[in-house]
């Protein structure tokens, strides 16, 4: 876990001014700020990166020179700093937007618990945090309609949109580079690189399998079986997946709580006394059972005894998926002579090695779980 996190500007006759850091009582020599300083100096433009300051790592994010903060993660010596990176950057991009107002100093905490659970999230986790994220999200619908762009185009097009000056394009597009979402390439004939969709991500709420398997395995009463087929099969019949459905699931499972209490469930029906497994790791377990609640993932039933278990009345699943759809795009583009030849060429490229890569990593993981075919 990370020692502390400090976010501060650097004032050449007076040295460092520290904005905020986590925790409050966190001490650091002003010697040490003035080596992250440095190290950032000659990088005008900004961006990420990690060093070594005695028996500290440290993964750190400058703003540039135009707003001029840094935002510092301390570590320990064992650990990585490149497995915070997208955190940093994302948490950079938040406190940036909430400079003016000072508010992110309210959130710090919250922002702070992200980036040291991070490097441990699942990839379901990742996608959410996506999808949430206005400037990833854009990007993405942005690729699905278009296929490719610049990343000079996309650079504009985003500021443009959210009528910001400060966008740093490069680590946003590196993150979702990292989780197999997009891939970048130079194309020659373009003063700027270009931006390739190779997955997509498919969000939606399923049947909640393992506990259907435990009720026709007679693990639940008889009375709790019955009642829990019944609803869940009632809300299926009436399900229809929505984009605001879309970001009200993928809101809980990037939640570090609603996560951790939904995890639960997907194991078993819980009793209030249950939900304790998880007590040291939610911070209020009350309102994430209401934000769970509310999203109509569970419900309650009641045994012979009156006591109440919480069941899963509807799972969530997040995941990449292959875009077919993508070759229809390109094929479009071709026909109507709107992206130049050498542009699809490398996207059919990209696509390719994509669909050629995960064939082979199915295969292997198929062979595996079936080892005697």
């Amino acid at each position: 876990m990370p020692i502390g996190m400090l976010v501060f500007t650097w004032d050449d006759r007076i040295g460092a001014d520290i904005k905020a850091k986590i925790p409050k009582d966190l001490e650091i020599p002003e010697q040490t700020i003035k080596q992250i300083y440095s190290s950032h100096f000659l990088e005008e433009s900004g961006g990420f990166l990690s060093l070594i300051i005695g028996a500290l790592n440290v993964a750190s994010y400058y703003t540039g020179s135009e707003l001029s903060y840094f935002i510092s993660l301390l570590l320990t010596i064992e650990e990585d700093p490149d497995d915070y990176e997208d955190a940093i950057i994302d948490a950079a991009r938040f406190i940036i937007t909430n400079m003016a107002n000072e508010r992110y100093i309210e959130l710090l905490s919250n922002i702070y618990e992200r980036i040291s659970l991070y490097p441990s999230f699942e990839e379901e986790q990742k996608l959410a945090l996506v999808y949430i994220d206005e400037v990833k999200r854009l990007i993405i619908d942005r690729l699905v309609e278009d296929g490719n762009a610049t990343k000079n185009d996309l650079l504009n097009w985003l500021k443009e949109k959210l009528n910001v000056e400060y966008l740093n394009i490069d680590g946003i597009l590196n993150s979702l580079v990292k989780l197999g979402l997009i891939k970048i390439a130079s194309v020659k004939g373009l003063p700027s690189e270009s931006v390739f969709l190779t997955n997509d991500v498919f969000i939606t709420r399923i049947p909640p399998g393992h506990i259907i398997k435990q009720a026709r395995g007679k693990k639940i009463s008889d009375a709790m079986r019955s009642e829990f087929i019944s609803n869940m099969k009632a809300y299926f019949e009436r399900y229809k997946p929505t984009l605001d459905d879309e970001k009200t699931i993928s809101e809980i499972i990037a939640d570090i709580d609603t996560y951790t209490i939904l995890n639960l469930l997907r194991l078993s029906p819980v009793t209030r006394k249950g939900l304790d497994k998880v007590k040291k790791k939610v911070k209020n377990i009350d309102l994430s059972l209401k934000k769970i609640w509310s999203a109509g993932i569970i419900q309650v039933l009641k045994d012979k005894s009156g006591e109440e278990y919480f069941f899963l009345k509807t799972d969530i699943r997040i995941e990449k998926f292959y875009p077919e759809y993508m070759i229809d795009i390109i094929r479009t583009s071709f026909n109507n002579r709107t992206v130049a030849n050498a542009v699809l060429i490398e996207h059919l490229k990209n696509l390719k090695d994509t669909y050629e890569t995960q064939f082979k990593i199915k295969k292997k993981k198929n062979k595996e779980e079936k080892p005697g075919d």
